[in-house]
């Protein structure tokens, strides 16, 4: 599946604000309210809601864009990993921000030295699969791919 396929798939989509699982404002496909950019919003014409999946695509891609600039600039070695990798890392780094996902940093480090198995043991024992496990379970899948792919 696509990264942002995975995303949709994950996130589900939403035209109105809601609260999500911690209690803050969102939109569209996973988008903090308070994380909205000038440049996202004025494709909504200024507006917060409410918010078609047109208009939301044209966000989670330039999101996308921005993100995967910030995760490269972070991580320079991920460039080098199967795109299923790369991937993995940036939808972890979606959902939880891209501070959060670097306080993962032994994980990180076992990605980045190709220990898949240990990465998913590790992601496994986290805070974050008790409060999301099948969204982790979806990265652990895709860390597996890495391991059949000989990585």
């Amino acid at each position: 599946m696509k990264l942002i396929d995975s995303i949709k798939f994950n996130e589900g989509f939403r035209a109105r604000v809601y609260k999500d699982s911690l209690g803050k404002d969102t939109i569209g496909y996973g988008f903090l309210v308070s994380a909205l950019e000038d440049d996202e919003l004025n494709l909504n014409g200024g507006f917060i809601e409410p918010m078609s999946e047109e208009v939301a695509d044209k966000i989670l891609n330039l999101k996308l864009e921005k993100l995967k600039d910030s995760v490269y600039r972070l991580l320079p070695w991920l460039r080098s990993k199967p795109k299923n990798i790369q991937d993995a890392i940036i939808e972890m780094a979606y959902q939880l921000g891209t501070p959060k996902m670097m306080t993962f940093k032994n994980t990180l480090n076992f990605i980045k030295q190709g220990d898949y198995e240990q990465a998913k043991a590790n992601l496994k024992s986290s805070l974050w699969y008790k409060q999301t496990p099948r969204r982790v379970e979806n990265l652990i899948n895709k860390l597996h791919k890495g391991v059949k792919n000989g990585e």
